[in-house]
């Protein structure tokens, strides 16, 4: 690291005494947690950065296959956990519907869409780590929707059940809920998106080096990219978490 880029380091943090002149002003409780988040934050970025220059440096298919396994897995410990679920139960299926959602997904748009090397950790690192992003957000809220109506709503699926109805039909509106909890607010979200996120986006890929229609078509494919890999996984989730929320006569067990 040379002194110039030390410098430009220094320079940048001191933006920091702008948010921090004002919490000394108005609230000087906030100043502590405010230093240790900074604090934490940096540090994990450190330990992100390392962790992809070490991808990139070595540049292995195994390598990367096993950090996304190692990504999705804690990915998955973090939907359990916001979900409130019994862990031992849920993760392998929340783990293995992230994974295969996201690489499928992933490997799509590497390989037939952008046509670049799929295992080529430039471009598969930051891809699989953006859907593996959104997908998460997803799952958890679809998980959790789907969880909690069937919590609410037990009888509806015994009556439906008691009716004739097959394990899958009675499950429908459970799925139809939990499905809608992960497009609506994609939906929603994308009318704003060209306010909030897709510029941050758009200047990283254009400060790579990029040409802004490139930029528009590659943030194009990646927009519909995480749309499909949350849905792909969620059902993938749903699907192989039926066994550990139903019993083999399909009541519903305790979670």
């Amino acid at each position: 690291m040379n002194t110039g880029l030390i410098l430009h380091t220094v320079l940048g943090l001191l933006l920091l005494l702008i948010p921090a002149g004002a919490l000394y002003l108005l609230e000087r409780k906030m100043l502590k947690s405010f230093g240790l988040t900074i604090v934490r934050m940096v540090v994990q970025l450190l330990v992100v950065c390392l962790m992809v220059w070490a991808l990139i440096r070595f540049n292995k298919a195994w390598l990367s296959l096993v950090w996304l396994l190692l990504m999705a897995a804690y990915a998955a410990w973090i939907v359990v956990k916001r979900c409130k679920l019994l862990w031992r139960r849920l993760l392998p299926a929340v783990g293995v519907g992230l994974f295969v959602g996201v690489l499928v997904v992933g490997l799509w748009i590497l390989g037939l869409v952008l046509s670049v090397r799929v295992f080529d950790a430039r471009w598969f690192v930051p891809v699989m780590a953006l859907l593996t992003a959104h997908a998460t957000a997803m799952i958890i809220r679809g998980l959790s929707t789907y969880v909690s109506a069937l919590k609410a709503d037990e009888q509806q699926y015994e009556f439906l059940r008691g009716n004739g109805a097959s394990h899958f039909q009675a499950l429908l509106p459970f799925l139809r809920r939990s499905m809608l909890a992960v497009i609506s607010p994609t939906m929603a979200n994308l009318t704003v998106l060209g306010l909030t996120s897709m510029p941050l986006l758009l200047c990283g890929i254009l400060l790579g080096g990029m040409t802004p229609v490139n930029a528009f078509i590659l943030m194009l494919h990646m927009i519909i990219g995480c749309i499909a890999a949350s849905v792909l996984s969620l059902a993938i989730t749903l699907f192989l978490a039926d066994k550990s929320l139903f019993d083999k006569f399909g009541k519903m067990q305790a979670m």
